[in-house]
């Protein structure tokens, strides 16, 4: 529990996923499996009943095809005072696998505290505008925070981490960078109030002086 391969541990306040969403991870589960046990094995959702003398098997499955050619021309059906049409089952539409597997989806992304959106969730699917970068902003600062901000404390105690030294993400760097016109505004800006230098304002843009990118002579590492 100390010292070089000890284990590094990140402490919640909270119950983990597996024990807050075990029932309805389990229900996306058995939904799954339901819906991949009804398209490998089709059964039939009704069946024509014979009230008279026993036909040929090659009648049968005469009679069979004409029902099934008869049924993608036309939904009006006629039988002989001697067959019956019964529904012994549920077609997969009644199922409502597709619907269940949808509600769940939305579960599972209120049980992460994901935008549902993110994972194709239809249930929710009506949002405001906001462009990509107001959408990840979002979906860091109420989804991913928590996370980050553990991570990065645990990483920067000085156990890890040599004293002084701080461990942080570079979101602004990576997920949330800002395209390049508004990177470029903010640069001028703080380049008109004297708060940075032409050399730290090419440094922020990996730039060489001559203003050209730095090639694979940079120091400069993104973690």
């Amino acid at each position: 529990m100390s010292g070089i391969g000890s284990l590094v541990t990140f402490q919640s306040l909270l119950p983990g996923v597996l024990e807050t969403g075990a029932r309805t991870i389990q229900a996306a589960i058995d939904i799954e499996k339901a819906a991949s046990v009804a398209a490998a094995t089709p059964m039939a959702t009704s069946v024509i009943k014979n009230s008279g003398a026993d036909l040929p098997e090659a009648q049968v499955s005469g009679i069979l095809a004409a029902w099934k050619a008869a049924r993608s021309s036309r939904s009006t059906a006629y039988l002989t005072s001697t067959l019956d049409v019964q529904n012994i089952g549920f077609s997969p539409k009644d199922m409502m696998y597709n619907e269940a597997s949808q509600y769940l989806a939305t579960q599972v992304a209120r049980l992460m505290n994901v935008p549902a959106y993110y994972i194709s969730a239809d249930m929710n699917n009506s949002m405001t505008y906001q462009n990509i970068l107001d959408g990840r902003k979002e979906f860091v600062a109420y989804s991913l925070q928590p996370f980050i901000s553990a991570i990065e404390n645990r990483l920067s105690m000085d156990d890890i981490t040599a004293h002084g030294n701080v461990v942080r993400f570079a979101l602004d760097e990576t997920f949330l960078r800002a395209d390049t016109a508004a990177r470029l505004d903010a640069i001028e800006k703080m380049l008109n109030l004297g708060l940075i230098d032409l050399q730290t304002a090419q440094s922020m843009e990996q730039l060489s002086p001559m203003g050209l990118n730095e090639g694979n002579g940079t120091n400069a590492i993104n973690v």
